[in-house]
């Protein structure tokens, strides 16, 4: 059911583009339709391909580096304060 839902949005959006483009400009071709309407083919016809990679997305949203973020922040600082302290000691140059 969704994916007819999905389909027929992306073909709404498509048919609104080329309708748009076909009344304002004068002619039908329109990037925005063709996009619209390659996404409608796309859903269609690999919807098993686009629910996977969503729940891959959501599976991995947990990012590891986040966990991280604390070490890496206090080693970036542990390593700002050994520069300084090379910079001020006259021994050091």
């Amino acid at each position: 059911m969704v994916r007819v839902f999905v389909t027929g949005f992306a073909l709404v959006l498509a048919f609104s583009a080329f309708w748009g483009n076909a009344l304002d400009a004068g002619y039908l071709l329109n990037p925005f339709g063709i996009l619209f309407l390659l996404l409608a083919i796309l859903f269609w016809f690999k919807w098993s391909a686009v629910c996977e990679a969503f729940a891959s997305a959501r599976d991995e949203s947990d990012i590891p580096i986040i966990r991280m973020g604390p070490k890496i922040i206090g080693g970036l600082s542990r390593s700002a304060r050994q520069h300084r302290r090379r910079d001020r000691d006259p021994s050091s140059r």
